[in-house]
């Protein structure tokens, strides 16, 4: 059975859903979309396998006038076989839904893209666009999500990929202008020297700065030094400044308020990431790394990006919806990291 077949499958038997509501045979077929003008301005990524948000979430998105929500559908990886690879390339980790999007708030569909899909689809970059969408435009519809005018792909894409996930985004933007909806791409630090991007939007990352493998890091979440040798050289600054002149005039800036805690073994080498460090155990030998994006790391690293390669022409975004650690800033301090 080829990759083709195997995604589809996929597509069709793991569609994520809440319980199933009646199935309306006009609507299930497509999903409508709708134009949007108005580029917004607070939003937040929502990265989880469950759409379910707590009271707190909601008065989240409330209170700080949230307008758009990047949501996590699934992603597009590896198929394992009792932890080994299949070497099929399927969707992962599909979110189901139990909540509706908020009144007032429009969503994102965003899809993140492993390496190693790129990979097995070299030069079939079509053929992967093709199910990606299909599978989107399924979710969507099952789930009642209603219209949305962007979709966003996430991928940590390399030199020897570039070429492949060009392909794969010029397919995409092709097929999605058909309904007069955008692709948006997330970029890393890493890859802000290009002069060119293959989407309509950029997503600039700022997080996940550092190395959190390597046992000598202090943050590999935010740091400021991190960001600094990246926006400091002068050919990357340019080449990006050419891009949003040129072809990717649309940045919004994306910054961490999350915290994870990075466990070492006896020997110093990277073991595992936990999401609750302080409610973790450490077996014998290990040891643990607590990272947290705070406040004032945040509003500095903000000021260098603003000075160095502009200011974010169509708002900031907040990785990721999470009531507990959202809990630990005050409330003006959200509102200056989105003003």
């Amino acid at each position: 059975m080829n990759k083709s077949v195997i995604l589809v499958m996929a597509c069709l038997m793991a569609l994520s859903c809440r319980q199933a509501p009646q199935r309306n045979p006009q609507t299930e077929s497509s999903v409508q979309v709708v134009s949007s003008q108005n580029v917004l301005s607070r939003s937040v990524y929502h990265w989880k396998t469950s759409f379910d948000l707590s009271p707190e979430d909601t008065m989240f998105i409330r209170e700080h006038g949230i307008q758009k929500i990047y949501l996590r559908m699934f992603d597009v990886g590896m198929d394992t076989d009792n932890g080994r690879e299949t070497g099929e390339i399927v969707p992962l980790g599909t979110t189901r839904f139990f909540s509706r999007i908020p009144q007032g708030c429009s969503y994102v569909p965003t899809v993140y893209i492993t390496l190693k899909a790129l990979k097995a689809y070299d030069h079939r970059e079509t053929e992967l666009a093709d199910l990606i969408l299909q599978r989107i435009y399924a979710m969507c519809s099952w789930n009642e999500l209603g219209d949305f005018s962007e979709i966003q792909y996430d991928c940590d894409w390399t030199a020897e990929t570039k070429a492949s996930f060009e392909r794969l985004c010029n397919h995409t933007r092709k097929e999605l202008r058909k309904n007069r909806i955008i692709l948006s791409g997330t970029i890393r630090l890493h890859q802000i020297e290009e002069s060119t991007y293959p989407f309509d939007k950029g997503v600039l990352m700022i997080y996940n700065t550092g190395s959190f493998m390597n046992p000598d890091t202090e943050n590999s979440i935010l740091d400021y030094d991190d960001v600094y040798k990246y926006l400091s050289v002068e050919s990357r600054i340019s080449k990006f400044l050419q891009a949003r002149k040129e072809n990717c005039p649309v940045i919004e800036v994306a910054y961490p308020t999350y915290e994870w805690g990075v466990v070492f073994d006896q020997n110093r080498k990277f073991s595992h990431l936990v999401s609750n460090p302080e409610e973790h155990r450490l077996q014998e030998g290990e040891t643990i790394r607590l990272e947290m994006s705070r406040y004032s790391e945040i509003m500095k690293v903000k000021e260098l990006v603003d000075s160095t390669i502009g200011k974010a022409c169509s708002g900031h975004i907040l990785y990721h919806l999470d009531s507990e650690n959202l809990s630990r800033y005050e409330s003006d301090e959200i509102e200056s990291i989105y003003n």
